[in-house]
């Protein structure tokens, strides 16, 4: 870690530029001559200057100005091109003066233009305008104009500033002259700036918890489709790996871990779009941030904070112990202009790796020598006189398919092909590559297109804002895609001068449409079938495949009466079995403001969510899902004739309907004032109540035809379908017990299983108090109290008391450090506070289900599913943060340190009861887990940002170390296989990786080749997974434990380039685990994994398991979690690299244009370091995402 830690920083201070320490120069002339200017220039700088009398004398003169600190380059420029109006050319050591060159801009007479304030769209009085170069300095009037009289320049720029804004510069020319226009943009410092955590707003100086503000500035320099990928590498203490949002550390077993997404104020409660209609029927886990995030328009945002400890975030009460991420949508700014914005971005990714050395899988040309070998041993060397029958019976049995080389050498033991026949046949399976024409039927290049306009329009009464986005997502594979389209309208009116109101809508429909699952055909996996299995014919016709229980091409009982061929093409198979999958969410939020007197105002504001999801899975007559269906419930009857208990035509169609609507509501007095000038007071009080309500059903109809939009579900006994299905005497013994069970579960039960309705009420009433002395002292303190009606059977625990104090020292502003001039901003922070978390799968109550009928009675049956827990109560987290944050060398490092100590007490987890009381366990209040970690933000500009042909460049550094402990759980696994399972443990991390310990591989008769592990007492054994937890290792944990990201922003005229790496480290990872190979299945019927190319014999005596002959007959489970299979970790990555150009504003205007962007992105191109030795992405535990190439367009007119 540190040498990792001292490269990081040798590479940051490499960067260092060396003109930052280059010398630098003056010139100070008051009517000097010509030959004066020359003689001082080569006397200071110690060149040479080559230049003619006739040269000087048509020079402007005399030569008056007053320069210091300027490079070079910049004193040449201003003295010789701007104040004498001539050319020069710097040759080695020498400087050739010479006249302009034919393309200089020589400008005469009046220079004058106005300024204008771009966030206001209004004149900017008291601006200060110079010539750069030269002592001409004018001030705008108060309608933001100015002007210059009598000049004569070449090439001269002209640059603007304000108190507050960032400067802006213009070239003239002759045709700009008498028409410059600057729009100066707001500059932010930490004095500045104000963090928005939903309920208030609040300036820098006066926060006294943690949180990170990221403006629209920020979020553009880099095109993400979803915000969370954009918040990487930006905010210390935030973590995205894996895909999932966690906020200093993980804090609970069961709860929710997301953190809490809040959009203009109020949280989402939106939850559809992270619930599988298909593989689950419990609401209460959706992860309404996980969803919501994905949700969010990335054009539309104006600012995203994150707040992350307890006084930052506990005003959320019972919803902040994971963090807020606080969401502020964009509003019109420009007054009386219709602003018009659109942006278009093409994403397209390199075609998916498929090679089979490269996914650590044997070549198609290995595996048919590796089966060979085996069948050589195992059938015609004789060492097994049931071989043939063995062979015979698994072909004879249909539950698997049959690779062509068993059946090759099956037909040779029999004598039925020869030994060149064989030969040639294995000669043109090596030809095949499955994986590779597979890819080519079925996967495609994948494109996701994204567009987006924005409308926003402002007047002294009204703003408005109206944004559509459309986004479109090929999958990269038939008969697969995705439509997002995301439709949005902000209001903000001023009724009265003490009443404004704001409304809005938000309106989200998606289309996604994917392949149907299946039982047993894992035909949209291209790593189930042996790499060298034929995927068309000779003729170039598809090839039917077989799957797991699909029988095989050589079942002497395919075709016996009933039953249907269940081979597999696939891309037939993904047109004839698809799920379509229709969501819409509506969002519609009302807030009125009320002026009452001054400092103080009043709040209401109340939003609606509704949303619905639509899933449909439809398997045609044809699709192997409904040839399974019949051949499963295809039985004889006593009569000895055949059945069908569902349709003998049409297919299946299963439909899940899910529907959610949740409203809050919230009224909130604002109180802020500054009293004797010294005494500044921000307080609010407010009441909150909310309801989560969500519901749904399920329909399955059998014998469906899509063309006639009917089905013959009237004449199919469900109830014999999902409860008889165990005696079925027919199929199930053909297929030696499938697939009656497995069909029934995926196909039938599931699709008549109960969606169970989740509706919750919450209220709560809050209120924080901020005061602020002569703004250099800040104590600060939050209370709220959380009611629910998922707790409180107990009184006791029925409202939650969650709480937040703070304190704040902006030392900058005390009077010693005034003449620390180089530090701008210091502000020392510490708060101390209580915040809460929901699971909303426990409640205090007995709770049932019911399920399906009674086999005996046939009436409906209910399950009691949890008892009743009187004591169940909110998780809470207290957490302790003291932090610094910083501005110094005129704001041009910057940043903040944080450490904290977060305590989760009450966590949720199961708690073992006493079988007689008819529950093995419990979900209860009976864990405890602390987190402590420090962050570093740090943010430096080698060269400041300025003018648009400066060069600029700005490095941002964020720093996350997160340490985290389980500190109590109840009842901790007693046997290795249970802590595997659930591996929580006292004083280790929640997410511990425990293994069991690799004792090599046996040499001893009857077992070679057998992996073997060491028991609790060192001695090797072949099985262990039964025995104590003594038996295991703690290898480290999975989440990183250090994150690092490292962001490098250069401008230089229009042209920007940034780049993103990002460092995760100090965390282990099981990958390529080497499981033993089955003797029984005789090599299987699937890829294999490559290791076996230097398994062990004994003249090969490796580590590896043995293959072929020396495989094992029962494989050992302890191979899945072995110690030899777990690697370090850590990696650094390049994330993305963005390379853009804005046009200059002089040219686009003439165009009608405002502003005109490109872009050109590449995301995810490699890891530039990782400190595993056997090439496996960490990320992926195999190979790497798939880079992928971004072209953007910004237009604002």
């Amino acid at each position: 870690m540190k040498k990792v830690l001292l490269v990081l920083f040798l590479a940051i201070m490499l960067l260092v530029p060396l003109d930052g320490y280059a010398r630098t120069y003056s010139a100070v002339f008051e009517k000097a001559s010509p030959e004066e200017v020359i003689n001082t220039l080569k006397r200071e700088t110690g060149l040479d200057f080559v230049c003619t009398k006739e040269l000087l004398n048509s020079a402007k003169s005399p030569v008056t100005c007053n320069f210091t600190g300027l490079t070079l380059d910049q004193l040449l420029n201003r003295v010789l091109s701007v104040n004498m109006l001539l050319g020069y050319e710097v040759v080695d050591n020498t400087v050739v003066v010479k006249r302009p060159d034919a393309g200089a801009d020589y400008v005469q007479g009046e220079i004058k233009g106005v300024v204008y304030d771009e966030d206001e769209n209004e004149p900017l009085a008291g601006a200060t305008i110079i010539i750069d170069g030269t002592d001409n300095i004018a001030v705008t009037d108060i309608d933001g104009r100015f002007s210059f009289k009598d000049i004569r320049a070449l090439n001269p720029v002209v640059s603007a500033s304000f108190v507050g804004m960032k400067p802006a510069s213009i070239k003239v020319t002759p045709k700009n002259q008498n028409a410059l226009r600057f729009e100066l943009k707001t500059h932010v410092t930490m004095m500045s700036e104000v963090v928005v955590t939903g309920y208030q707003e609040v300036r820098k100086e006066k926060m006294t918890g943690a949180a990170t503000t990221i403006s629209a500035d920020k979020l553009d320099q880099r095109f993400s489709t979803n915000v969370l990928d954009n918040l990487e590498g930006r905010v210390a203490g935030l973590s995205t790996y894996g895909g999932k949002p966690i906020i200093r550390g993980m804090g609970t077993f069961q709860g929710a871990t997301s953190p809490l997404l809040v959009v203009d104020g109020v949280p989402v409660e939106s939850s559809l779009s992270s619930f599988d209609p298909f593989s689950s029927s419990d609401l209460s886990a959706t992860d309404a941030a996980a969803g919501a995030l994905a949700d969010l328009n990335p054009y539309d945002i104006e600012s995203v904070n994150v707040l992350k400890d307890a006084a930052a975030a506990a005003i959320y009460g019972a919803r902040a112990a994971n963090g807020i991420i606080v969401i502020t949508t964009k509003n019109a700014k420009k007054k009386d202009k219709i602003d018009i914005d659109f942006s278009a971005n093409l994403t397209v990714y390199e075609n998916r790796n498929v090679d089979y050395a490269d996914n650590f899988y044997m070549t198609p040309e290995q595996q048919v020598d590796a089966e060979s070998n085996f069948y050589e041993y195992y059938l015609m060397s004789g060492q097994d006189p049931n071989a043939q029958n063995t062979i015979w019976n698994r072909i004879n049995r249909g539950d698997s398919g049959v690779s062509p080389i068993r059946y090759g050498y099956y037909q040779l033991s029999k004598g039925e092909i020869t030994r060149e026949e064989l030969d040639s046949r294995l000669s043109e399976l090596k030809k095949n590559n499955f994986a590779k024409e597979y890819a080519d039927d079925v996967y495609s290049r994948q494109v996701v297109q994204q567009y987006n306009l924005a409308l926003r329009s402002s007047s002294d009464k009204a703003r408005n804002n109206v944004t559509v986005n459309y986004k479109h997502d090929n999958a990269g594979m038939i008969e697969h895609d995705t439509d997002w389209f995301n439709l949005a309208y902000k209001g903000n009116f001023d009724l009265a001068k003490w009443i404004t109101a704001t409304v809005s809508f938000n309106g989200i429909y998606t289309t996604k449409k994917e392949a149907g699952m299946d039982l047993s055909a894992d035909y949209t996996n291209i790593w189930s079938l042996p790499a060298y299995m034929p995927y068309r014919n000779s003729d170039g016709s598809y090839r039917p495949l077989y799957y797991s229980y699909s029988g095989n091409e050589y079942w002497n009982e395919k075709g016996t009466e009933g039953f249907h061929d269940l081979g597999v093409i696939v891309s037939d198979e993904l047109r004839n079995n698809s799920r379509l999958t229709k969501r819409t969410h509506m969002r519609y939020h009302a807030d009125l403001l009320f002026r009452v007197i001054e400092g103080l105002t009043l709040n209401t504001q109340f939003v609606y969510e509704v949303e619905s999801q639509n899933a449909s899975w439809h398997a045609t007559e044809q699709s192997h899902a409904s040839r399974t269906i019949r051949n499963a419930y295809t039985i004889y009857e006593d009569n000895g004739k055949i059945a069908y208990l569902t349709p003998r035509s049409g297919g299946m169609l299963r439909t899940t309907q899910t529907d959610g609507n949740y409203w809050t509501a919230r009224g909130q007095a604002n109180f802020s004032r500054t009293f004797f000038d010294k005494h500044d007071i921000a307080a609010i009080a407010g009441l909150e109540f909310r309801q989560t309500k969500l519901k749904g059903t399920k329909s399955l109809a059998l014998g469906y035809d899509d063309q006639l939009q009917s089905s013959a579900t009237n004449t199919v006994d469900f109830n014999v379908l999902a409860n008889d299905w165990r005696e079925n005497p027919y199929y199930m013994t053909e297929l030696w017990g499938f697939p009656s069970a497995s069909a029934a579960l995926p196909y039938i039960y599931d699709g008549m299983g109960v969606i169970v309705e989740q509706r919750h009420r919450y209220a709560s009433g809050y209120a924080n108090l901020t005061y602020t002395y002569d703004e250099r002292y800040n104590v600060f303190g939050s209370y709220r109290k959380d009611y629910a009606d998922v707790y409180g059977l107990n009184a006791k625990f029925r409202g939650q008391p969650l709480w937040s104090v703070g304190a704040g020292w902006n030392i900058h502003r005390e009077n010693f450090m005034y003449d620390l001039t180089w530090v701008n901003f210091l502000k020392f922070r510490f708060s101390y506070g209580a915040t809460g978390n929901i699971y909303q799968g426990a409640t205090s109550y007995m709770t049932a289900t019911s399920t399906d009928l009674n086999d005996y009675t046939g009436l409906p049956m209910g399950v009691v599913t949890s008892p009743a827990n009187p004591n169940l109560r909110w998780e809470e987290n207290r957490t302790t943060n003291v932090g610094l944050d910083y501005s110094f060398l005129n704001y041009r490092m910057r940043g903040s340190l944080d450490f904290y100590n977060k305590d989760g007490k009450n966590i949720f987890n199961n708690r073992v009861l006493d079988p007689t009381t008819g529950f093995t366990s419990m979900v209860a209040n009976v864990a405890s887990i602390r987190n402590r970690g420090v962050e570093l933000s740090l943010a430096y500009d080698w060269f400041v940002p300025g003018k648009r042909n400066n060069f600029s460049w700005t490095t941002e550094m964020t720093f996350s170390y997160n340490q985290n402990e389980v500190m109590k759980v109840h009842n901790p696994a007693a046997t290795a296989s249970a802590l595997l399972s659930t591996p929580y443990r006292e004083g280790y991390p929640v997410n511990a990786l425990w293994s069991y310990r690799f004792a090599g591989i046996s040499d001893q008769e009857g077992q070679e080749g057998y992996t073997m592990w060491y028991d609790e007492n060192g001695e090797a054994q072949r099985s262990v997974s039964s025995r104590s937890t003594d038996v295991l290792e703690f290898s480290g944990q999975t989440d990183p434990k250090t994150i690092i990201g490292l962001n490098n922003s250069l401008r230089w005229n229009g042209l920007s380039l940034n780049v993103l790496m990002t460092y995760c480290g100090g965390h282990m990872m099981r990958a390529l685990p080497e499981y033993e190979q089955t003797y029984s299945l005789l090599m299987g019927y699937a890829p294999v994994r490559s290791y076996f190319l230097d398994a062990w014999t004994p003249e090969n005596p490796t580590s590896h398991p043995g293959f072929g002959q020396y495989a094992a007959e029962s494989p050992a489970s302890e191979a899945a979690d072995s110690d030899i299979s777990v690697h370090h970790a850590d990696f650094i990555k390049i994330r993305n690299v963005v390379l853009g150009y804005d046009f200059p504003v002089s040219l686009v205007r003439r165009l009608g244009v405002n502003h005109l962007a490109l872009r050109f992105q590449v995301d995810n191109p490699g890891a530039l370091w990782t400190r595993n030795n056997i090439g496996v992405d960490p990320e992926t535990l195999g190979v790497r995402n798939r880079t992928s190439y971004v072209f953007g367009l910004n237009i604002n007119l």
